[in-house]
């Protein structure tokens, strides 16, 4: 395996991990950037690959643009379609890519790993037709494509809004998008909008999109049930809900649609920081596990920092804040001057965007509502096609935790090792032992925490042996 050594490794090549390079490389400092995907940029600034796909956020392309600037005065070596596999002692991190693999010797290390979507289970909730809509955005944003003829979009957050209008833009049409949360929960966003008027701009911009167009935005409803019809997603079932989200099962309506967006918030993508060794404490409002930070980004591990949704989901704002305080952070302890007055107008910038972040927490924390709406024979585990009759009765003979309930069902053995289906298990076995999530605990992610090749790990300048 070859060995390699940096100043500054930065893993994560979304808003976080691109504004931390940056502002390392700004101070004189040199970083190695590693990003699983093929372009810079993350979910939210996404780079479109063809022509007839919408135009790329002009912050992302602002970022890659400086990105870019930085590479050519040899500041910032950037490694695409480049993912962690593993991290050894002394923090040498392994990443491969494609067949060459290496192990990378840091003085500091930024993880800004970014988050992913919390679909938890329902009725039919695998049946093709279903995505997620974050899914359904790369298929736009990426290739310009339409996710299908007949397209809703359910679950809370403001991720529905934003793809509907995204969609509608286009020229695709949109049945309509179903809000989890009452239409009071949004009111609050106004009063802080003034804090982040580009947020505010666009959610607005996203709105009128949708009123012009005619969709309608159903708030306080959520999806109960995805209908199949010859194998195909045919129609669903939605209901109003109480405060709890618990559905009124005797108001469903039922819809024609070939095509489900689903999306209820995001979680961090908080393993990378398990594998690490940081100390881990769970939070809520911000999406579950996440490491435990000082007011630099540095972690419980001082040559470790952590920034973006990662470590608390919060927006591609509040990512790039955070990624650029970590890079003026880290600067600052590899020797860098200046960095004082720079990093304290980035924590009075974060400290303007707190009331922001607690109004969206306040929306898109999901509520015990959607617990109730498994069934014995709804698929919980994907990779291992487990049914909730079977994990339930894994947690009442004593599995509940994860090490003890993945041995008893199988449960998070897949290729995902339980990154997708814990977060609503979790939920479920709370609420039957009567537990907090705390309790409950996480995951244990072991290596190799991507797939990874024998060779690749052997390969020595790119050739196997």
């Amino acid at each position: 395996m070859i060995r390699e050594n940096t100043d500054l490794l930065i893993v994560g090549g979304g808003p976080a991990g691109m504004s931390a390079a940056i502002a390392a490389a700004s101070c004189g400092v040199r970083s190695v950037l590693v990003d699983e995907g093929s372009e810079l940029g993350g979910q939210v600034y996404r780079k479109p690959l063809v022509p007839d796909a919408p135009k790329a956020h002009p912050t992302g392309e602002a970022l890659r643009l400086a990105i870019a600037d930085h590479s050519r005065r040899g500041r910032i070596d950037v490694r695409s379609n480049t993912a962690v596999w593993s991290v050894f002692k002394n923090n040498e991190v392994a990443i491969v890519a494609g067949n060459r693999s290496a192990l990378v010797s840091a003085k500091k290390i930024i993880l800004a790993p970014g988050a992913h979507e919390y679909v938890p289970p329902f009725p039919g909730w695998t049946t093709p037709g279903v995505m997620t809509a974050g899914a359904a955005q790369i298929m736009l944003k990426t290739m310009g494509l339409r996710p299908g003829k007949r397209i809703a979009i359910a679950g809370s957050g403001p991720l529905l809004v934003a793809l509907a209008a995204q969609l509608v833009r286009k020229g695709f049409p949109v049945a309509n998008v179903i809000e989890a949360s009452p239409f009071r929960a949004w009111l609050k966003l106004p009063i802080q909008g003034w804090r982040a008027p580009r947020l505010m701009a666009e959610g607005l911009g996203y709105l009128a999109t949708l009123r012009k167009a005619g969709v309608p935005v159903q708030y306080g409803r959520i999806v109960t049930q995805a209908h199949e019809e010859n194998g195909m997603l045919a129609r669903i079932s939605h209901a109003p809900v109480d405060d709890d989200w618990v559905p009124d099962t005797t108001s469903i309506e039922s819809e024609e649609i070939d095509t489900l967006c689903m999306s209820y918030g995001l979680i961090p993508r908080s393993f990378i920081f398990q594998i690490f060794g940081c100390e881990m404490n769970y939070r809520e409002d911000i999406g579950g596990w996440v490491p435990t930070r000082n007011t630099d980004m540095t972690t419980s591990l001082p040559n470790v920092y952590a920034a973006g949704d990662g470590t608390g989901v919060a927006g591609s704002v509040v990512a790039q804040l955070e990624g650029e305080l970590a890079g003026l952070s880290a600067a600052k302890a590899l020797g860098a001057r200046d960095t004082d007055a720079r990093i304290g107008k980035v924590h009075r910038a974060l400290e303007r965007m707190r009331p922001v972040r607690e109004a969206l927490d306040a929306i898109s924390i999901p509520r015990p509502g959607l617990q109730t709406l498994i069934r014995d024979d709804t698929i919980v585990c994907r990779c291992e096609e487990l049914t909730w009759s079977e994990v339930r009765a894994g947690v009442e003979n004593g599995g509940t935790k994860f090490r003890t309930l993945k041995p008893a069902t199988r449960l998070g053995m897949g290729p995902c090792q339980a990154r997708f289906c814990w977060p609503s298990m979790s939920r479920q076995i709370a609420k039957i032992a009567a537990l907090d999530s705390d309790q409950i605990g996480p995951i244990s992610p072991r290596p190799p925490i991507r797939p990874v090749t024998l060779g690749a790990v052997a390969a020595e300048q790119g050739e196997t042996s």
